[in-house]
């Protein structure tokens, strides 16, 4: 592993392609580099970018595994640059045809190769290609066009800008070693980043290692979709990984490093990835079936919706335990509703002040036992 200081034009210049990964989520607009430059421009300062980490594949070719978007945002500067000055003179057309190849297209294509739909939206504002009204809605259009109207309305010297644009720095970590895990490193140096998606570290991490199992996945994932309930996967996981940890609540950054852990722990243990989803997916069913009141049950129905109505989330995780009970027949319907007006008289005295810390749901079946024998 080696860590430099490196000019991030020389960079783009010796690579013929930088790769994404599949699990650092959508563009989103990283600090402004154009006004960043424009703040230095008086100082006779290199601009530092931060510090990025590129995994050496070939001589040439690296994937990114954090900083990626800043990169982005220096070939969408660049290619601002040339568009506001294409068609000028000889002189600056062939200045253009020089940025593009030398910075923005290799061997490959494109330079910077993205995945999916952010490639197709990169792609075709690099290429001049027409795009459509949604095209342009995403950030990576609104950041060229903001660069573009910036060099216009400042009248910035294309060489002056291209001069400053040639000293932007970034402290670089390369490495090429096998035993470096890309996710658990993006995961943790993003950590403490709102935007990060925990869930595509997730699913790019079982498929690698569930193999064909992995189809499972995607079945579990159609259940949410299904109940139009893909914005709370992400909590059903903070209650399933709450339940396997004995009441230890993770945080919402923490969904995929507990989540491997645990996986590798039951797989460890002699699970198999089938009997691992199977299970899973049992316990996603009672989530969906709690989090829409779907019990054929009235009193039963009722008391799920009292629970929702009054945002008691904090007790899914007990709910999930207890509805087990209910669905595979170890307790009756008469004991599931005695339970869930507990758990409700729980919250409302909580809510009250009558007790003086918070209750953790995860934890509580002795207690809440104790009070319908």
């Amino acid at each position: 592993m080696k860590i430099k200081s490196l000019n991030l034009l020389e960079l783009l210049n010796k690579t013929q392609v930088l790769y994404s990964t599949e699990f650092a989520g959508e563009y989103r607009v990283p600090a402004d580099l154009l006004e960043n430059l424009l703040e230095v421009s008086q100082t006779k300062e290199p601009l530092f970018d931060g510090l990025m980490f590129m995994q050496k594949i070939d001589n040439d070719a690296y994937i990114v595994v954090d900083g990626m978007k800043r990169l982005i945002s220096l070939s969408l500067l660049l290619h601002a640059l040339c568009e506001c000055y294409k068609l000028t003179n000889n002189k600056n057309i062939h200045a253009i045809e020089l940025i593009k190849k030398r910075y923005l297209f290799g061997k490959y294509g494109t330079k910077i190769q993205l995945n999916d739909y952010e490639k197709q939206i990169y792609e075709k504002l690099v290429k001049y290609e027409k795009m459509t009204d949604k095209e342009k809605e995403h950030p990576m259009f609104k950041v060229l066009h903001e660069f573009w109207a910036k060099i216009k309305m400042n009248n910035l010297s294309a060489v002056q800008l291209f001069n400053q644009i040639k000293q932007i720095k970034a402290l670089v970590c390369i490495y090429d070693e096998t035993d470096i895990d890309n996710r658990d490193l993006y995961q943790f140096l993003n950590c403490n980043n709102s935007y990060i998606e925990e869930l595509r570290l997730v699913k790019n991490f079982l498929e690698e290692k569930a193999g064909d199992s992995v189809k499972l996945w995607y079945e579990f994932t159609d259940m949410f979709e299904k109940a139009d309930m893909v914005r709370k996967i992400k909590y059903f996981f903070l209650d399933f990984l709450t339940i396997q940890k004995n009441g230890i609540i993770p945080k919402e950054n923490e969904i995929y490093m507990c989540f491997k852990h645990y996986y590798l722990r039951m797989i460890n243990n002699g699970q198999t990835p089938d009997e691992f989803f199977s299970s899973m997916k049992n316990v996603a069913k009672n989530y969906i079936k709690i989090s829409t009141a779907n019990f054929e049950n009235t009193e039963i129905k009722q008391r799920i919706q009292t629970i929702k109505d009054n945002n008691m989330y904090e007790t899914f995780p007990y709910l999930l335990e207890v509805t087990d009970d209910y669905e595979n027949g170890r307790i009756t319907e008469e004991t599931f509703c005695q339970l869930l007006d507990t758990v409700i008289l729980f919250v409302a005295e909580q809510k009250s002040g009558n007790f003086e810390s918070i209750i953790n749901f995860a934890t509580l079946s002795h207690e809440i036992n104790t009070r319908i024998i």
